[in-house]
C-alpha cells in the first residue's frame, strides 16, 4: 500500500492502532527496520500527545515526536489520511512524516504549484471563451442557410412536380431525389444543432468561476429524491431499483449546483446500466475526519481500464458503445465541485458496475 516510490517516511496503520507496513524512507529516518515496528502500536513508535490517543482521533495535520533507534529525538509533522472501504468506513490510515525544517520548503513548493495551476486554468478559460465565441457565428450561419436551402428545395421540387407531361418514371425519380435532398439537409441541421449545444456548454464552462453562488441550506436527501423523481420515466424503462441508504446531511450550497452535480452522476448511472439484467443504483452518504462523502453505485456495464482516463475529459466518452451523450457531464460536475473545494473520483469494474464518490468539506455541513 505504501509503494516503493513514496519519498516521504510513511507508515500504514490498522484501525486497532497497530503498524502494518512502513517504507524505506521511514527506515532511513528512524533507523528502525520494518520488522522492528510492524505489529507494534503506533503510539509506541510515534508520540502524539496523550499515550492513549487513538489513531482515528489524530488530526489530519499533527505535530508528533519520534525517538530514533540511535536515541535522538525528532519533531515531525504527521499527515494522516484514512483509507475507506466500500461502506466509507476507514480500514487503514496512511501516516506521512515530514521533518519540521522541511515544512517551509514544502509550503513554498505547494504555493508555486497552486500558482501555476491558477495561471493554467485562467488560460484554459480564456481559450475556451474565445473558441466558443468564434464558433457561434459560423454555426448560426449554417443554421440560417440550411433553413433557406430547405425552403428553396421545397419550392423547386413543387414547381417541377407541377410541370405538365411528367412520366410516372420521372415522378418516381423526383420523389426519390426530394427524399434524399431533405435527408441530407436534415443531417446538416442536426449536426449544426449539436455543435450549437456543445458551444453553449463551452460558454457555461468558461463562466463557471464567475457565476455567483446562491448558497443556502439544502437537505441533500430531498434534493437527490427530487432528481430521482424527475428521472422516473427513464428509470422505469430500465426496470431499475434505486435505494438511498444512511442519513444524508444538509449542506450550505447552491441548490442549482448540487442538482447539476448529482443529476449528471445519476444520469450516467441510469444511462450505462446493463440491459441484460435488472438495474440497481444505491446512493449512500458517509464521512471521514474532514469530509462528507456521497457515493452512487450502479451495477451497469462498468468502465474499461483503457477508457478510464476519459471520464473527466470534455467531449470524450468512456465507452465504446453507441450511447447518446455529449461527454460533458462528469467534467462539468468536477468543475462545479471545485467551487466548493470538493472532489470527485470513481471505482469501476468492467461488466460489474461503477461507483462515483463526491466529497464536500465538513465546513459546509449545517
Amino acid at each position: 500500500m505504501v509503494g516503493p516510490g513514496t519519498n516521504y517516511p510513511t507508515l500504514v496503520v490498522a484501525t486497532d492502532g497497530k503498524i502494518v507496513e512502513t517504507n524505506d524512507a521511514f527506515t532511513a529516518l528512524s533507523g528502525y527496520r520494518a520488522e522492528a515496528v510492524t505489529g507494534r502500536l503506533f503510539q509506541e513508535v510515534i508520540q502524539c500527545g496523550s499515550a492513549n490517543r487513538d489513531i482515528a482521533s489524530i488530526g489530519t495535520f499533527s505535530g508528533v515526536d519520534l525517538r530514533k533507534a540511535s536515541g535522538a529525538q525528532l519533531s515531525l509533522l504527521a499527515v494522516v489520511s484514512p483509507v475507506l472501504d466500500q461502506t466509507l468506513t476507514p480500514y487503514r490510515y496512511i501516516v506521512k512524516l515530514t521533518e519540521c525544517q522541511e515544512i517551509p520548503e514544502v509550503a513554498q513548493a505547494l504555493a508555486a504549484i497552486e500558482s501555476r495551476m491558477e495561471v493554467s486554468e485562467q488560460e484554459q478559460q480564456t481559450f475556451v471563451s474565445s473558441v466558443s465565441h468564434d464558433l457561434r457565428s459560423p454555426v448560426v450561419s449554417i443554421k440560417g442557410f440550411t433553413g433557406e436551402l430547405r425552403g428553396l428545395t421545397e419550392n423547386f421540387m413543387r414547381q417541377i412536380g407541377a410541370s405538365p407531361g411528367l412520366s410516372p418514371e420521372s415522378e418516381a425519380l423526383l420523389t426519390q431525389y426530394r427524399e434524399e435532398m431533405f435527408e441530407a439537409i436534415g443531417f446538416v441541421e442536426s449536426s449544426a444543432k449539436r455543435v450549437e449545444r456543445l458551444v453553449n456548454l463551452l460558454v457555461v464552462f468558461s463562466k463557471l468561476e464567475r457565476i455567483p453562488l446562491n448558497d443556502q441550506r439544502v437537505d441533500m436527501a430531498n434534493l437527490i429524491r427530487s432528481i430521482v423523481t424527475s428521472m422516473r420515466h427513464r428509470i422505469g424503462q430500465k426496470e431499475c431499483q434505486i435505494s438511498m441508504e444512511a442519513l444524508f446531511p444538509c449542506l450550505m450550497i447552491d441548490p442549482t449546483v448540487a442538482e447539476r452535480i448529482f443529476g449528471n452522476i445519476l444520469d450516467n448511472a441510469v444511462k450505462y446500466l446493463d440491459p441484460s439484467r435488472p438495474g440497481s443504483i444505491t446512493i449512500k452518504a458517509g464521512e471521514n475526519d474532514r469530509e462528507v462523502i456521497f457515493s452512487v453505485r450502479d451495477n451497469g456495464i462498468g468502465i474499461a481500464e483503457y477508457n478510464r482516463h476519459k471520464v473527466f475529459m470534455f467531449f470524450r466518452r468512456a465507452t465504446d458503445l453507441d450511447i447518446p451523450g455529449d461527454g460533458v457531464g462528469m467534467p462539468l460536475a468536477r468543475a462545479l465541485l471545485k467551487r466548493y473545494r470538493g472532489r470527485i473520483w470513481f471505482e469501476s469494474q468492467e461488466g460489474r458496475g461503477t461507483t462515483f464518490h463526491v466529497a464536500f468539506p465538513k465546513t459546509l455541513v449545517v
